[in-house]
């Protein structure tokens, strides 16, 4: 749980130094420049009011100072010594987040007529403050890979990415973009090659037995990898038990509240019954505190299935405004027919995703969150943000809403030694915002600038390189 205002309060009365620790960023590529703002290698962010992704109470008037690649220093304005010689940035009137770690990340765009490359995905992810991007489940895994590495190497700006194989499913033979299996020796096998090929995670979707699912968890644990799913046929504490490493999409997708759920088989009306499930009933509450003693985490997808909530859903113009005319054009329509749609998420259905993950983090689970763009005009970078606002609507705290989306999704990752927070010794992945972010979420969208790794990125830039290409070409 998140730690109390008593314990934190005497902490803002010091400046917290470690002399000397740096990490040299190597210098900017060329396909990386022209989108820097802040390339120095000692500075100091002054005067900003701090969100540090504990999930304690934000403080005003702070100075961070950046060396290298790491933070060395956070306190009080005039508590903090700034280095000789670096750079100082007045950050008056801004608010600082750690950079966001996000578990349900997507570079293809996906719920049009022909989903597509996202060849910028990684640009409006960062520039609206992902450093670090789990791909939960790939239709192009090798574009990933690539993209992946080219920002590796500085030739293209984009998050910390970890990088899902194709989708795992079974079921008879047919036309798919995923890959179907049927026995634990094929999905051994296809877990080893993709692992060889670089992916770190694995996600099944919908379809599968949890001999294949176990299979897979053996695989990717015995070579350090971890395994995910958008689970049905499979419920949720069959997964937990089985050792899963992430739960996409929270109460919407867990089939252990179906009457007479048949193992192995996914319930043609699973969405609907969840709708009228007693979420406050003993048999939840129990289900939850299982799932949190066996360790599993969940992550929050509220956002995208706010946008097939019909008496909710709306269109960012600023989103629409990243897709090519034509793919702009047809979201819009879609957005138009929504209640003709396969998928409708009914208002009070939505209200219970929310108070399942408030009840979920209460019993002390593990919550991350992510994206899943989809071709409502969810879009990267703008539907993350929408995530926070609407954990703020569940009852989260601002503060605790940034944790979970920042901390909590690097411990999903194995990663919060070195970063998911502002803390001393991190990796200087922070976020600057305009405006008052805990009294209006909205001005979350003001991103200012996006450090990652110490290297300060223009938002504004980042996206006017995006704008008008998302969609075939």
């Amino acid at each position: 749980m998140y730690a109390s205002r008593t314990l934190v309060l005497p902490l803002a009365l010091f400046a917290f130094v470690v002399p000397g620790v740096a990490q040299e960023r190597p210098a900017p590529g060329p396909g990386v420049l022209p989108f820097v703002s802040v390339d120095a290698p000692v500075f100091a962010l002054t005067h900003v009011t701090l969100v540090n992704g504990t999930g304690t109470p934000a403080l005003a008037d702070q100075t961070v100072v950046v060396r290298g690649t790491i933070l060395t220093a956070i306190g009080a304005s005039g508590s903090v010594p700034i280095p000789e010689g670096a750079r100082v940035l007045d950050l008056s009137g801004h608010t600082l987040l750690p950079g966001l770690i996000d578990l349900h990340e997507h570079t293809w765009f996906g719920g049009v007529r022909q989903s597509t490359q996202m060849e910028s995905g990684p640009l409006l992810y960062l520039s609206m403050g992902v450093t670090t991007a789990m791909t939960a489940g790939s239709q192009f895994p090798y574009h990933e890979l690539n993209q992946k590495r080219a920002i590796d190497a500085g030739l293209m700006p984009g998050p910390r990415m970890h990088v899902t194989g194709p989708y795992l499913t079974s079921g008879p033979p047919r036309q798919s973009a995923n890959r179907i299996v049927q026995t634990p020796e094929e999905v051994r096998r296809i877990v080893s090659y993709w692992a060889d090929e670089g992916a770190t995670w694995f996600k099944f979707l919908g379809a599968g037995t949890t001999d294949l699912l176990a299979a897979a968890i053996e695989v990717a644990h015995t070579r350090g990898l971890r395994v995910t799913g958008h689970l049905c046929s499979i419920t949720f504490s069959e997964a937990a038990r089985l050792g899963i490493d992430a739960l996409q999409h929270g109460y919407i997708t867990n089939s252990d509240y179906v009457p007479g759920k048949v193992p192995g088989e996914c319930p043609p009306e699973n969405m609907r019954i969840q709708s009228d499930v007693d979420v406050e009933s003993p048999e939840v509450r129990r289900n939850i505190a299982d799932l949190v003693a066996m360790g599993a985490p969940v992550v929050s997808t509220l956002g995208v299935y706010e946008t097939f909530t019909p008496s909710r859903a709306r269109l960012d113009t600023r989103a629409m405004a990243m897709l090519r005319p034509d793919t702009r054009a047809e979201v819009e329509s879609n957005h138009a027919n929504l209640a003709a749609s396969g998928l409708i998420v009914p208002e009070r259905l939505l209200q219970k995703m929310m108070r399942w993950e408030r009840m979920f983090v209460e019993a002390g689970g593990l919550l991350g969150a992510g994206s899943d763009p989809w071709g409502t005009g969810f879009l990267p970078g703008f539907g993350n943000l929408r995530n926070v606002e609407l954990l703020v609507e569940a009852g989260f705290t601002f503060e605790q809403a940034i944790r979970i989306t920042t901390l909590n999704g690097a411990r999903i990752l194995g990663e919060d030694a070195e970063r998911g927070s502002i803390t001393v010794g991190k990796r200087a992945d922070l976020v600057v915002v305009r405006g008052d972010a805990r009294a209006d979420p909205a001005s979350l969208y003001e991103v200012v600038t996006v450090f990652k790794d110490g290297l300060g990125f223009d938002s504004a830039r980042l996206r006017s390189a995006v704008e008008g290409t998302i969609g075939p070409s």
